[in-house]
């Protein structure tokens, strides 16, 4: 569907939820062969797939079908991911994201307020997607939610117009980037340390919401 915000624009399993800690989701398979292409696809897609026993132990299975090379430095890059977020918990950042877009109150209900914390999460983790935002930080979000990068763009204008942000002048990039800012400012002050990256930190930041 080519709709900006329906809940069948965001069909995507492993997509991010605006309230994480309230969804609960269930994938039924009947048979071994549903097993097996299931994870196929997601091997296709990503390369690579991380799955959790009950312990919380997370386990990756590596798709090494097309180069071991290519699988080598996946899992090398996984590795350095897990440790360089060590420090400061997951759940850390996405509460985190989460309040900076109530703070500017972006529609929870959007598919581009989802789409918008996925890359905020991704920009903390990773701060050098921030200088390609168009080049590579809207196409991994395009790849996770199973969208094309003019669907990204268009949700997240729709997002941003329906906002506080509306009134911000600026592109889109400069807004991602300012918000950016303000988790990472924000973490300063909740966790006592600037998370990933601080000494490139921009010290301009985005007003805090009109409390409208």
């Amino acid at each position: 569907m080519g709709g900006v915000d329906s809940s069948s624009s965001d069909s995507r399993v492993f997509g991010y939820s605006v309230r994480p800690e309230s969804e609960l989701a269930f994938y039924v398979v009947c048979s071994d062969q549903m097993i097996l292409d299931n994870i196929n696809t997601l091997l296709k897609g990503r390369g690579l797939l991380g799955i959790a026993d009950t312990a919380g132990r997370m386990h990756y299975m590596v798709d090494a079908r097309r180069s071991v090379r290519a699988a080598a430095q996946r899992i090398a890059g996984e590795t350095d991911r897990r440790l360089e977020v060590s420090s400061l918990s997951h759940a850390a950042v996405l509460d985190t994201v989460d309040r900076v877009i109530r703070e500017h109150h972006l529609g929870e209900d959007l598919l581009g307020t989802r789409l918008l914390r996925y890359m905020l999460v991704q920009s903390i983790t990773e701060p050098a997607l921030l200088t390609a935002i168009t080049k590579r930080l809207y196409p991994l979000a395009a790849k996770e939610f199973g969208l094309s990068v003019s669907k990204v763009e268009r949700n997240l204008r729709y997002a941003i117009g329906k906002s506080d942000l509306a009134s911000v002048k600026g592109r889109r990039m400069h807004i991602i980037s300012q918000l950016h800012n303000r988790v990472r400012s924000m973490l300063a002050m909740l966790y006592d340390c600037m998370p990933y990256g601080s000494e490139d930190a921009m010290e301009t930041y985005l007003p805090e919401g009109n409390g409208r």
